[in-house]
């Protein structure tokens, strides 16, 4: 979690586990709350969900982020979702 994101959801040592874990839980619901797509969430969570609105509400051009939403999509699919 981004320091701001982070104290945004209360997380007050992110490198506690249960903190990290929990904020990072309730930013990636926030996401798909916002988004209503798990691809597009999965982006905000790697890129920020300024760089996915300012994509068109797309996965933004970035490497990183692409290969990010793909592996997490890929292993969801894996486990039966």
């Amino acid at each position: 979690l981004m320091p701001s994101t982070a104290q945004s959801l209360g997380v007050t040592n992110p490198f506690d586990p249960e903190q990290n874990l929990r904020g990072g839980a309730q930013y990636l619901s926030q996401m798909i709350g916002k988004f209503g797509d798990a691809r597009l969430a999965l982006a905000a969570y790697n890129a920020g969900a300024g760089r996915v609105e300012a994509a068109g509400r797309q996965i933004p051009d970035i490497t990183e982020t692409k290969n990010y939403v793909a592996r997490i999509m890929d292993m969801y699919r894996e486990r039966g979702g």
